[in-house]
């Protein structure tokens, strides 16, 4: 059987990838006193452009075009974003606020919200992220699954080493026991 389709808001992320990986290998070039020839930079910067003017256009379109979300990715919303990313399939957003007695701002905030949400579910589990941290507690656990100790997270987080310990007790009760290992 053949590869699953990907939705919008799917290929935005991989063109999204795409310009930032040629952005990094760019910049490598450059550190290690890359001697290509002006053109090759010049092509490698057009081509990190069009990268990022296509990734552009696929999140107008995951906002703004029916049918922009996968099964898989309505599935990682609330109830209410849900229910009205279901209906932004078929409707805009000036019937959805009449079928659901809103303003049109608000079905799109709810939307947009819900598009957010999407790309950081997606995101927390592609880095292996368990689900449910803050924002800090995210890069304490990726520094700390790095081998880096309280003291060297505090650091380098800008806090101290007694939250930092906190916080990982506190990560530590929302890892499912099959992480914990």
């Amino acid at each position: 059987m053949g590869e699953r389709w990907s939705s919008w808001s799917e290929m935005e992320d991989q063109y999204r990838e795409g310009a930032l990986a040629l952005k990094t290998t760019r910049d490598r070039l450059k550190d290690e006193d890359f001697h290509g020839t002006i053109a090759d930079r010049e092509i490698m910067d057009s081509m990190i452009r069009d990268l990022e003017d296509m990734a552009r256009a696929l999140k107008r379109k995951v906002l703004y075009e029916f049918g922009s979300l996968s099964e898989d990715e309505l599935a990682l919303l609330t109830d209410r974003q849900r229910q009205i990313a279901e209906l932004r399939q078929r409707y805009n957003y000036r019937e959805i606020a009449e079928i659901l007695g809103i303003s049109p701002k608000t079905a799109f905030y709810v939307y947009q919200k819900a598009v957010r949400n999407i790309k950081k579910i997606q995101r927390q589990k592609k880095q292996k992220i368990p689900l449910g941290l803050s924002p800090q507690q995210e890069q304490i656990y990726l520094l700390y699954s790095q081998g880096k100790k309280p003291k060297e997270i505090a650091n380098i987080i800008g806090t101290s080493s007694g939250n930092v310990s906190k916080q990982l007790s506190l990560i530590r009760k929302i890892l499912p026991k099959s992480q914990e290992n």
